[in-house]
């Protein structure tokens, strides 16, 4: 079933509408049959999670490729539109035109979830799915729809190879299993990336944690702050000559310092 280019046009039109009337940070990751539009609330900004979606449609691309090769899709591109969830309402919507497969979600979805959108268009008994009006039923029953749908088309699991997305000297970030890992000369680091993308000062880096900061030098952990009340977004970070300053909504709004010379953390919150 093909559903009208103009009925898509005006829904895919009245989302972006109610999404942008609050706080999005907009990123696009193109490839040759794939573009993932990812929309993360502005105070919940996360570049690690902007890298993890760049990876995520990369490998994505390859895997849809073979399905053209293999008459199992259409050559025409699918659009993906993923949407903070804490920005809008709960939904799934899943369609297609003459010249596009179109998905939008509300949710960061994982690459097996992203999968499963694609081979839902490879069913021979495919037909469109869109969630309940949220105006007319409760956010729960949204849910229980949406999880009901993945359970009943279950894929089988994506394979994909280890891919490099960020580095730093001799640290760098390498997307492993739909996660993000660091790794030092090819010794992963049990660190989380799950907040600011890490900075160099002189010999040591500083790695971002939601919950701490680490200083490595070398492959040594030196030292460590717990943070008592993470933030979800990045921080704002600056470096000088002997020290660095983590802020918190701009320069002048310090959290934290870190001292080169003493190696130790201030904190001013």
């Amino acid at each position: 079933m093909v559903v009208n280019k103009t009925l898509l046009i005006l829904f895919f039109s009245l989302l972006s509408q109610t999404v942008k009337a609050t706080e999005c940070v907009e990123k696009t990751f193109k490839e040759e049959h794939l573009n993932i539009y990812l929309c993360q609330n502005y105070s919940n900004y996360n570049e690690t999670r902007t890298l993890l979606f760049k990876a995520r449609a990369q490998i994505l691309n390859d895997y849809i490729a073979m399905k053209i090769q293999s008459g199992q899709l259409q050559n025409k591109k699918i659009e993906i539109q993923l949407y903070d969830p804490l920005l809008t309402y709960n939904y799934l919507n899943i369609s297609q035109g003459k010249k596009g497969y179109f998905v939008t979600y509300s949710g960061f979805a994982s690459i097996q979830q992203l999968k499963t959108f694609i081979d839902y268009f490879t069913d021979p008994n495919w037909k469109p799915f869109f969630t309940s009006d949220f105006e007319k039923v409760s956010s729960e029953t949204i849910s229980k729809q949406i999880e009901q749908f993945f359970l009943d088309n279950k894929t089988s699991k994506i394979e994909a190879s280890q891919l490099n997305v960020w580095s730093l000297d001799h640290l760098k970030l390498d997307y492993l299993n739909d996660t993000l890992q660091y790794f030092v000369q090819a010794s992963a680091l049990p660190i989380a990336a799950s907040s600011s993308l890490p900075i160099k000062i002189k010999d040591r880096y500083l790695l971002f944690q939601n919950d701490s900061i680490f200083v490595l030098k070398g492959q040594e952990i030196i030292q460590t702050l717990r943070i008592e009340k993470p933030i979800t977004e990045d921080y704002d970070i600056y470096v000088y000559a002997k020290w660095v300053n983590i802020c918190n909504g701009g320069q002048d709004n310090w959290v934290y310092s870190y001292s080169y010379e003493k190696n130790k953390f201030h904190q001013f919150r």
